[in-house]
């Protein structure tokens, strides 16, 4: 069946007040940009909708798909688009049910315009009195028959479609994402995103070069990621300047210095960026750098807000999630991971002022300073 065109709704952006329509702006701005090359008539704000009208040439598929990682979209569905006369929405009504091969459909209208000479329960009976609709409509069904009469025209659609929801990347602002080669980090920038934050990548590696680093499956990584914000930047950062100043420090808080540097490097890279914020993906006390005390000591120089998605779900949640998000496969191909130190007896519970004497003697600051001049930063398109 051919759609005149597709509602797009929006559902925690209806919770904001006057800044609402800037939301609205950015979402728009992030549908076109899904869509790009895809054929279509126009985008319209419709102020409790986006309205995509469809063209001739529509691959309405496509554009679904499209839709499906576009965050700040609640949900949204084909609509077919009729005059508001009942004999027509009767028409369009028998036309779009039988379409969809369900034999047992509910009947709903919602009259939006009440300047009209009958209401939703007039076009609800006109169903239940034709004869031959092709159908039974039944108000048990599990199918629905949505019918939402407007001042000109009335839209018509068989269920909808669940969109990603959360708010439209780049309405909170930019954050740098900590990505390790592991499963979590994927996944915390997912949900980083879908609460509107513009990702900015930082993957420390263990490669003798960036050029290496570039080639592995990090870069596979972000590029699927870069489907839900249109695009993203990483940085590729060498750790073997930092090796090279703790070799002499107690393989027992290596992790927890290395934590300690990671951020000091994303504060650097969001000074550089503009982003406010940094992103992790540590989950409470789910391995010895992620306990209270050793996320205290690691992060107790950070000026930076430091969010944590994830930091109460347990592994299994997250390896679940991260299949669904389609990174799982990815994140588990062998890979020199440079979070994966292996002291025998890592300390759990560091305390904070020896950490920063630490510090101190490893000289970690000179070599931040090192460390970034090596780096390489790379855009990651769609």
């Amino acid at each position: 069946m051919k759609y005149d065109a597709i509602a797009i709704h929006f559902g925690e952006i209806w919770l904001k007040g006057r800044n609402r329509g800037a939301f609205v702006k950015r979402l728009y701005r992030n549908i076109m940009a899904a869509i790009e090359g895809e054929s279509f008539d126009k985008l319209v704000n419709e102020r409790d909708r986006l309205m995509l009208y469809l063209s001739k040439d529509s691959d309405i598929e496509r554009i679904e798909s499209s839709l499906g990682r576009v965050f700040g979209v609640s949900w949204y569905a084909p609509v077919l688009i009729v005059t508001n006369k009942i004999p027509d929405i009767l028409k369009a009504g028998k036309a779009v049910v039988n379409n969809s091969g369900v034999e047992k459909v509910k009947i709903s209208a919602s009259r939006s315009y009440k300047g009209l000479s009958y209401d939703s329960t007039d076009v609800v009976s006109a169903f239940l009195k034709d004869k031959k609709l092709g159908f039974d409509a039944d108000k048990n069904s599990e199918h629905e028959l949505n019918i939402n009469i407007r001042a000109n025209d009335a839209l018509l659609r068989m269920g909808k479609i669940k969109g990603r929801g959360g708010l439209p990347v780049g309405s909170s602002g930019k954050a740098v994402i900590l990505l390790s080669g592991g499963i979590d980090s994927p996944l915390s920038a997912f949900y980083a995103m879908k609460k509107g934050l513009i990702p900015i990548y930082l993957h420390i590696h263990a490669f003798p070069s960036n050029d290496i680093a570039e080639k592995s499956k990090i870069g596979s990584i972000v590029s699927m990621l870069s489907r839900y914000s249109n695009g993203a930047k990483i940085y590729y950062v060498p750790a073997h300047v930092f090796q090279a100043h703790t070799v002499k420090i107690p393989k027992s808080h290596e992790l927890v210095l290395f934590k300690y540097f990671a951020y000091m490097l994303a504060e650097q890279v969001a000074k550089k960026e503009g982003a406010k914020v940094i992103v992790t993906g540590e989950s409470l006390a789910q391995v010895a750098s992620q306990t209270v005390d050793n996320l205290i000591a690691s992060e107790q120089d950070t000026k930076l807000f430091i969010m944590r998605p994830l930091i109460g779900f347990d592994k299994q949640q997250i390896i679940n999630e991260a299949k669904n998000l389609g990174t799982y496969e990815l994140s588990i191909q062998e890979y020199p991971d440079v979070c994966s130190f292996r002291a025998r007896h890592p300390s759990t519970a560091a305390n904070a002022s020896f950490v920063k004497k630490l510090v101190r003697s490893a000289k970690l600051r000179t070599a931040l300073g090192t460390t970034l001049r090596k780096s390489i930063s790379l855009d990651v398109g769609m």
